[in-house]
C-alpha cells in the first residue's frame, strides 16, 4: 500500500492541467484557429452547396447545437474534476493528520518501552510494542496487552490507543490514494470534453464562415483578411476590467467589487472572464441588429436568489446552486426572450462561439422553459 511520501508526486500532478480561469474565452482562441487556418479546418466539416441554402441552414443549425453540447459537457467535467480535485486535498489532509496521531502514539509508547525494559525480562516480551513503533512489522500485539497486565492498566490503553491511531493512518492511506486516482482520472476527462468542445466550436466556425463567402460569391475556404485581424486584435487585447479574487466565496456571497460590469449594462456584473467574453458577443450582436444585447439580469446574490425562489418557485434554481450566483449567467431581452425570434434564433448560432449556451435545461425537455437564461461554460 503507498505510503504518505509515495503518494506526494501524484499529488503534485493534480494541480490543474489547464487554467481554471481564462482571460480569454475557450470559443475565441478557436475562432482564430478556425480563421487562420481554414485548410484544416476544411477537413474537418464540408461545407453545404451554394445550391441548397435550405442544407447549409440545417447543418449550420446542427453544428450550433453540437457545439453548445460539448461546451456544456466540459462545464460539467471541469466542475467533476475540481470536485474530486478538493476531495484528494482533504483526503490528503486527513492522511496527515493520522500520520501526526500515529506520531504521538509512537513516541509514547517508546517513552514507555524504554521504562518497561528496565523492570522486565528485556526487550524480547515487549514484541507487540515493537511492532508499534515500526511501521515496517506486522504482528500480534496480544503478547504487548499480556506484558502491559502485568506492568498497569494504564499502559494497556497507551497501546490500544496507538493500535487504533495505527488502524485509522492504515484506512486515511487507502482513502488518499483512491481519492489521488478519482482526481487524476477526472482530470483526464476534464482534458478530453475541452478538446472536444474545441474541435466543435471551430467545427461551426468553419462552416458558418464557408457558407456566409459561399452566398457572398466568394472562396468559402479563403477568410477574409479583415476577419483573421479583428480575431487577432481580440485574442490579444487585454480585459477591460481584471476582476478580483473570488476564492473562498460561496455562491452569492461573492464581493461585488471582485466582479466586473457589462458591456452596455454597467449596472450588471458577472466574472471577470465571463464579461470580457460577453462583451464581444454582445458587439457581435449589435453589429447584426444595431443595438447590444438588453440585460434583464446577471450576477444575483443569495438574498437576490432567495427573493427570486420566493417569487417564482418554479424557474428559480435554489439558493445557493444558482450559476448567476458564480457570476456566470445572464438573463436576456431584447428579443432574444422569445424563443421564436430572430435574436434567439441568432444566439442559438453565435452564442456558442463566445463561450455562452442556453442551456438545455433551460429549453424545456425535461424542466423548465427558459430562453433568456444564458450561461458562461467556456472557462
Amino acid at each position: 500500500m503507498p505510503t504518505k511520501d509515495s503518494l506526494t508526486p501524484v499529488r503534485r500532478s493534480l494541480t490543474s492541467p489547464f487554467p481554471r480561469r481564462t482571460t480569454r474565452s475557450l470559443a475565441a482562441a478557436a475562432l482564430l484557429l478556425a480563421l487562420a487556418a481554414p485548410q484544416a479546418g476544411a477537413t474537418t466539416v464540408t461545407p453545404a452547396p451554394s445550391s441548397s441554402p435550405s442544407s447549409s441552414k440545417d447543418l449550420l443549425t446542427a453544428l450550433a447545437t453540437q457545439a453548445a453540447t460539448a461546451l456544456e459537457a466540459y462545464q460539467r467535467a471541469l466542475q467533476a474534476q475540481q470536485d474530486a480535485q478538493a476531495a484528494a486535498d482533504a483526503a490528503q489532509q486527513e492522511l496527515a493528520a493520522a500520520d501526526a496521531e500515529l506520531a504521538v502514539s509512537r513516541e509514547q509508547i517508546g517513552g514507555w518501552a524504554s521504562q518497561a525494559y528496565r523492570g522486565t525480562g528485556g526487550l524480547s516480551e515487549l514484541s507487540g510494542v515493537a511492532v508499534l513503533l515500526d511501521p515496517r512489522r506486522t504482528g500480534d500485539v496480544s503478547s504487548t496487552l499480556a506484558t502491559m497486565d502485568r506492568v498497569g492498566g494504564q499502559y494497556a490503553d497507551v497501546v490500544e490507543t496507538a493500535e487504533q491511531a495505527r488502524a485509522r493512518q492504515q484506512a486515511a492511506t487507502d482513502r488518499a490514494t483512491a481519492a489521488v486516482d478519482a482526481a487524476r482520472t477526472t482530470a483526464d476527462q476534464a482534458l478530453a470534453a475541452k478538446a472536444a468542445a474545441d474541435a466543435a466550436v471551430q467545427q461551426q466556425l468553419v462552416a458558418y464562415s464557408a457558407s456566409q463567402r459561399t452566398a457572398a460569391g466568394l472562396d468559402p475556404l479563403a477568410p477574409d483578411a479583415a476577419v483573421v485581424d479583428r480575431a487577432r486584435a481580440f485574442l490579444s487585447s487585454t480585459q477591460t476590467c481584471a476582476g478580483g479574487i473570488l476564492t473562498g466565496f460561496a455562491n452569492g456571497l461573492l464581493p461585488v467589487d471582485a466582479l466586473c460590469p457589462l458591456y452596455a449594462a454597467p449596472d450588471k456584473v458577472l466574472r471577470a472572464d465571463a464579461a470580457h467574453a460577453f462583451e464581444a458577443l454582445s458587439q457581435a450582436f449589435q453589429a447584426d441588429f444595431g443595438t447590444p444585447l438588453a440585460v434583464t439580469d446577471a450576477y444575483r446574490s443569495l438574498a437576490e436568489q432567495i427573493d427570486v425562489k420566493a417569487r417564482k418557485p418554479g424557474l428559480a434554481a435554489a439558493p445557493g446552486t444558482s450559476r448567476h450566483g458564480l457570476g456566470l449567467a445572464v438573463d436576456l431581452g431584447g428579443g432574444v426572450q422569445d424563443a421564436g425570434s430572430v435574436q434567439h434564433q441568432w444566439m442559438d448560432r453565435n452564442a456558442a462561439l463566445f463561450g455562452f449556451v442556453n442551456p438545455a435545461w433551460a429549453q424545456g425537455s425535461p424542466g423548465p422553459f427558459e430562453p433568456w437564461h444564458w450561461e458562461f461554460v467556456a472557462a
